[in-house]
């Protein structure tokens, strides 16, 4: 098996906001190999964009490792 060409693991991304803190992302463990086609399915809110933003480094991880 080939190495991934994205891995995530224990992924977290927390919003701190005046209400109280928001968990987009809650320990979230990911591969993609080279060639492999995924979707990001669910309801609004669901942090499938917050997802896709730290896997193309536009946001950062509050917590996890990813490479």
């Amino acid at each position: 098996m080939s190495r991934p060409l994205v891995s995530m693991r224990g992924l977290e991304r927390h919003y701190h906001m005046a209400s109280g803190t928001v968990r987009a992302l809650d320990g979230i463990d990911l591969d993609v190999s080279e060639g492999e086609r995924i979707i990001l399915l669910g309801p609004s809110g669901s942090g499938k964009t917050t997802l896709l933003n730290c896997i193309s480094a536009l946001d950062s991880p509050t917590a996890g490792s990813y490479s």
